[in-house]
């Protein structure tokens, strides 16, 4: 992500324009979907949260036993999930990182998530940072999400099918694609 990225993503994060980070009297909960599918989710073990952002899916993470690396390119927003973990009495680790330019960390992780990010080319990096039987969660917005919405841009979005390709040779646990919540998602969890 360029420079201008952060700027934007810490200034979403920060009330006052990115001066500093601040709880919104929000945060959001995980998708109603991830429920349905917690049973195929790790209890333990090593997790990592990839675009991060303020910590809803490092939270949840935590809350279900793991131990928890929250990624993303926003100190503000990581500063954020930190605070909003600990006035829940959970502990997660933070890392500020721009994964165009820097590498994911080198795991093994029994999970990853990645949501509402997509960067071509990164997906190789998290199948290999799965360990054997780790699980891969992700949701991302599909170019039919155009149709309805002028953004994210192109770039940003996944062609019909291209999440589940992105995951072989993992196993497939559980997959959607369409039109959720006037959105036009892909949803995945995987296994290796």
């Amino acid at each position: 992500m360029s420079e201008v990225d952060r700027i934007k993503w810490d200034q979403r994060y920060s009330r006052n324009g990115g001066t500093g980070p601040e709880i919104p009297v929000w945060l959001p909960e995980i998708p109603v979907w991830l429920k349905e599918v917690s049973h195929d989710i790790p209890r333990q073990g090593a997790a990592l949260d990839v675009a991060a952002g303020s910590g809803r899916l490092a939270r949840w993470l935590a809350r279900r036993g793991l131990d928890v690396l929250a990624v993303d390119v926003s100190a503000i927003g990581l500063a954020l999930a930190r605070q909003a973990a600990d006035a829940e009495g959970l502990q997660i680790e933070t890392l500020v990182r721009d994964l165009e330019v820097e590498p994911l960390p080198d795991g093994p992780f029994d999970v990853i998530t990645c949501f509402h990010y997509r960067q071509r080319g990164l997906f190789p990096f998290i199948r290999a940072r799965l360990r054997p039987g780790g699980v891969f969660i992700g949701e991302v917005a599909t170019v039919l999400n155009l149709e309805r919405h002028a953004h994210p841009s192109l770039q940003y979005l996944a062609e019909p099918g291209e999440l589940k390709r992105d995951c072989q040779p993992l196993d497939l646990v559980y997959y959607q694609e369409g039109w959720f919540e006037e959105q036009a998602m892909a949803r995945v969890v995987a296994r290796r």
